[in-house]
């Protein structure tokens, strides 16, 4: 800019003392209807100041690498696409925490990164935005395999990366799964999960019990699941009509074949009941729906 004043102010002083330049001997200049040589040279760097400047405008913002300290909707982004992975971001009570890369924002795109196999630096280039947005690994090759999750049954009470992937399946099919409002929930198996599995099993077809092992990752996954064979079918004499025999207080119908699920209703005694199947002291009578053994008799 200051280059651009100069030759500005030495064509006004060339204009006022009648300078000219005979150019005509050069014959790239011979066709050129500049009055003066700063005229021509300041219209010149003007053009190529322009120039740069649209370049500079039309270069897009996602180009530039993300990092702790930035701010911005390409921010704000990012952020929604961790949260849609799981990753708990908190924008507080105000929302002022939306398009602010803080602390909390580098810390999940660096356990996203982990995840993914990628470089773990905290910053989102192209490799990892692509990755987020769920294209490859950002090199054109294959994404890296990924290890199994399914080290071991999941049910109420495990935590842990297993229990945030299985959460994040969940939740990518569409089953409500809540974190909470500081993102504590990630990572527990709570009763919005076991839940959510039951839904997923039901739907799926497989055995509903609330427990996260090989045949529901497998169905979550999207492969086949392993052959129903290690799970013993219900015999024949298991199933069928019952009464309820308690002989007064009434019987409590559970969400799960357990005394830690919650009471879904109650039935009273004498009530005649359709059993599915029976395991371990429980019987199902519907999806969801489990009475104890103890208190049932075949009719």
């Amino acid at each position: 800019m200051d280059i651009l004043a100069y030759t500005y102010g030495y064509a006004a002083h060339e204009a006022e003392a009648g300078i000219t330049y005979d150019l005509s001997e050069i014959n790239l200049w011979e066709s050129t209807p500049w009055k003066s040589l700063s005229h021509g040279l300041f219209l010149t760097m003007l053009s190529m100041g322009l120039m740069a400047g649209t370049v500079a405008i039309a270069t897009p913002a996602t180009a530039q690498a993300l990092r702790s300290g930035m701010n911005g909707e390409a921010v704000a982004e990012v952020q929604t696409l961790l949260r849609n992975q799981g990753f708990a971001i908190a924008y507080g009570a105000n929302g002022a925490g939306r398009g602010r890369f803080g602390p909390q924002t580098e810390a999940a795109v660096r356990n996203f990164q982990k995840r993914a196999g990628l470089s773990v630096d905290g910053i989102v280039g192209p490799q990892t935005l692509s990755r987020l947005r769920g294209g490859g690994n950002g090199t054109g090759g294959p994404s890296p395999a990924r290890p199994s999750a399914q080290a071991r049954m999941l049910g109420r009470g495990s935590k842990g990366d297993q229990v945030a992937e299985l959460q994040t399946m969940l939740r990518n099919k569409g089953y409500s799964i809540s974190y909470g409002a500081d993102g504590s929930g990630r990572g527990v198996y709570n009763d919005s999960t076991i839940n959510a599995v039951r839904q997923f099993q039901q739907n799926a077809g497989i055995s509903v019990d609330g427990i996260a092992g090989p045949q529901t990752f497998a169905a979550l996954r999207g492969g086949a699941a392993p052959a129903r064979s290690t799970q013993a079918a219900a015999p024949a004499a298991a199933q069928g009509q019952y009464r309820i025999n308690t002989q007064t207080r009434p019987l409590n119908v559970r969400t799960g074949p357990g005394e830690q699920y919650s009471v879904a209703t109650t039935l009273a005694h004498g009530t005649v009941i359709n059993v599915l199947n029976q395991s371990n002291g429980w019987a199902q009578i519907a999806p969801g729906r489990f009475v104890t053994t103890r208190f049932i008799q075949r009719m």
